[in-house]
């Protein structure tokens, strides 16, 4: 839900309302209300007339959908390309004769990419850009009774709306949440590049919290008798700062105010939250509010020993994501999110790169209440577009994200770009002011394949390293890094991506780096195996070099990307830890669970579900917290061997017997077993 009205316990409730000298006839002013439910859908464009369903005088009845929605759920990892184009959704609104005199806003979360509004056949706006919340005021356009809406979203390519290239999906439809809000005639304005209008910068160290509110609002008159309030509440409801202030130029608020001694934000050890209470009165009754968490933390990154949270060293281990899932494509509910999140938390990940543009509010909230430290991007990808529309678009996208998600003390980066070609100078220096501009408070970054000069422009930077899968050996990741930071002596690096393919279905007995090439990669054979060989020989690189500042492993899941036919699934990119369908675990997983995840207790066997052998000499691994494991094959003890650093413990050149072989590993922790039948 938005975060415009949060429900408070009672406890909290009796102190806002004692704190914030809130009048007893009104409590929430503003009205909000789903409009999830009630959609009909038609795939393609459809000029509707004034009754719903109605398309050039013929009756189109469309198929009844919920919210959220995506014309791609069916069509994304078939074997033809996914549907590019135009749908149409058309719903019915109430307004009842009680809202004369407000004000009513259309809130959508996100519409991919470019979404055009019509209320009763009248235009009413256009917003282009699949990833940001977006609002329309519809007060004009809307009668008492029955009012017809109709949006018209288009995912096809377009010059002048981001993105125009990437190598993942850009799917189509009212794929999150929508919202109708009404409010007094004045009002905290839901129109702020698509935010909820209040935004809160600080200046934070141990002993003292600066805060600056950022107050936007709205009126259809004037500000005569208008005070805003704000309050700091601590976890328990306790006020611990609070000011107002009656002087409105602008439209625009500003409001200071302290907090000695501050409980810190600090990451997953503590996550601890602030709640902040935005109330506007006139005339000392309460016509709206916004509330909100807050965290308050600090942070940098140095050079030489990366990155640090409240002045104490944090070591990113950070995994990328796609907003995507097998049968719903990107219309992901807030049990799809947990769900992630549930698969973050075991693998022991405490860093995010929601890759590559804005994901759900959600995420956020969440990623905030978990201690997640989030590098956030505008979809500024693959391909730049040498239009002053497209680069007007990025600067829109990148204003309305850092806008939307100010006040989240998780999001620590600012992406700008991801694999952009040299000779965009001038437009990401264009992007990182406006950046600075709007949240000085904030570092930006950017993701690099190749060296050019734009990844010197933002704050930090970080590579995209394939090295054993795309080009070169899986070890020459160590020495590109060491020589790129000597001979860069003012710049931050971080990996913003590395991994490979992998398909549950697919593997090999024993891992030979070099009977794979470059065509296996973009092809078929993608075992199991070569990715874990690869992530078991990159991750200790990265962990002995407090240097980089952080690392993010590509990708979490699998994801759709149109175009790929490799490994077992059409229109699928397989790098994932974790299937589509978020299912299976693949055995890279389970390396960074034993690795990053400490209480938990692990026990993996590699390779388990490759049960039919067609060899009988195979490398037997295992991942595991415990100190040691012993190895039973058919009953008999093999040897007993000793966890090295990174959580492995290994048996090569094992050989089976003909036939079905045991497979039995015992730890002090667990065991595991399978049954490998050799052919």
């Amino acid at each position: 839900m938005s975060r415009i009205i949060k429900r408070l316990d009672m406890k909290k409730l009796l102190i806002v309302l004692l704190l914030l000298w809130v009048s007893p006839f009104v409590l929430f002013a503003r009205e909000v209300k789903s409009l999830n439910e009630g959609w009909t859908f038609v795939k393609g464009f459809v000029k509707t007339g004034p009754v719903a369903g109605t398309s050039f005088g013929r009756q189109t009845p469309g198929d009844p959908v919920t919210l959220p929605h995506s014309y791609n759920a069916e069509d994304f990892q078939t074997e033809d390309t996914y549907y590019r184009g135009y749908g149409t959704y058309t719903r019915i609104i109430e307004i009842p004769e009680g809202y004369t005199g407000k004000r009513i806003f259309l809130r959508f979360e996100g519409a991919g990419s470019v979404a055009d509004v019509l209320v009763n056949s009248v235009f009413v706006g256009e917003h282009k850009g699949a990833y940001n919340a977006f609002t329309f005021e519809i007060t004009d356009y809307v009668d008492p009774g029955e009012n017809t809406l109709t949006v018209v979203c288009n995912n096809a390519p377009t010059f002048d709306v981001a993105p125009f290239g990437g190598d993942f999906n850009i799917y189509g439809g009212l794929y999150r949440n929508v919202w109708l809000e009404v409010t007094e005639s004045t009002c905290i304005s839901p129109l702020y590049f698509g935010s909820e209008g209040v935004l809160i910068s600080q200046k934070t160290q141990r002993d003292r919290a600066d805060l600056s509110a950022e107050i936007h609002l709205s009126t259809l008159s004037d500000y005569t008798g208008c005070e805003v309030r704000l309050a700091v509440l601590d976890a328990d409801g306790r006020s611990v700062a609070e000011t107002y202030f009656d002087r409105i130029f602008n439209d625009l608020v500003t409001c200071r105010l302290g907090i000695d001694n501050p409980h810190l934000w600090d990451g997953q050890a503590d996550p601890y939250l602030y709640h902040v209470v935005v109330t506007l009165l006139k005339d000392g009754k309460e016509i709206d509010r916004m509330e909100d968490n807050i965290g308050l933390r600090y942070y940098h990154v140095d050079r030489e020993k990366g990155f640090f949270l409240n002045g104490k060293h944090l070591k990113l281990r950070g995994v990328s994501r796609h907003q995507d899932w097998d049968g719903i494509a990107s219309a992901l509910t807030k049990e799809n999110h947990l769900t992630d999140f549930a698969l973050f938390d075991e693998m022991g990940a405490n860093s995010l790169r929601l890759a590559h543009y804005p994901q759900a509010q959600f995420m956020f909230e969440e990623a905030d209440r978990r201690g997640y430290v989030v590098w956030e991007e505008i979809p500024f990808v693959g391909t730049w577009v040498a239009n002053p529309a497209f680069e007007d678009n990025l600067e829109l996208q990148l204003r309305e994200m850092i806008a939307q998600n100010f006040n989240h003390p998780s999001i620590c980066f600012w992406g700008l770009y991801n694999e952009i070609q040299a000779g965009t100078d001038k437009i990401v220096a264009r992007l990182n002011r406006v950046a600075h501009d709007m949240d000085p408070g904030r570092l930006t970054t950017c993701a690099v394949y190749i060296d050019s000069s734009n990844e010197f422009i933002p704050d930090v930077m970080a590579f995209n390293k394939y090295y054993g899968w795309y080009y070169g050996k899986k070890t020459d990741l160590a020495p590109f890094l060491d020589e790129w930071h000597a001979a860069h002596p003012t710049a931050s690096i971080g990996i913003s991506e590395y991994g490979a393919g992998a398909s549950p279905k697919m593997h090999v007995s024993r891992y030979d780096e070099d009977s794979f090439t470059v065509y296996d990669s973009m092809g078929k054979n993608h075992p199991m195996e070569r990715q874990t060989d690869i992530h078991r020989v990159q991750w200790p690189v990265i962990a002995e070099r407090d240097w980089i500042w952080g690392s993010y492993i590509w990708n979490m899941f699998d994801l759709g990307a149109s175009g790929r036919f490799e490994g077992d699934s059409p229109n699928q990119n397989d790098k994932g830890l974790v299937t589509i369908d978020r299912k299976v675990r693949k055995d890279a997983f389970y390396y960074y669970k034993a690795n990053w995840n400490k209480s938990v207790p692990t026990v993996h066997l590699c390779s388990k579900d490759f049960t039919e052998r067609p060899d009988a000499v195979t490398d037997i691994i295992v991942f595991t917290t415990a100190p040691s494991a012993t190895l039973y094959l058919n009953d008999k003890k093999v040897s007993q061997k000793k966890t090295d650093a990174y959580a492995t413990v290994e048996w090569p050149g094992v050989e089976l017997q003909q036939g079905a072989n045991k497979i039995r590993i015992v730890t002090s922790q667990g065991e595991e077993s399978a049954i490998w039948t050799v052919e």
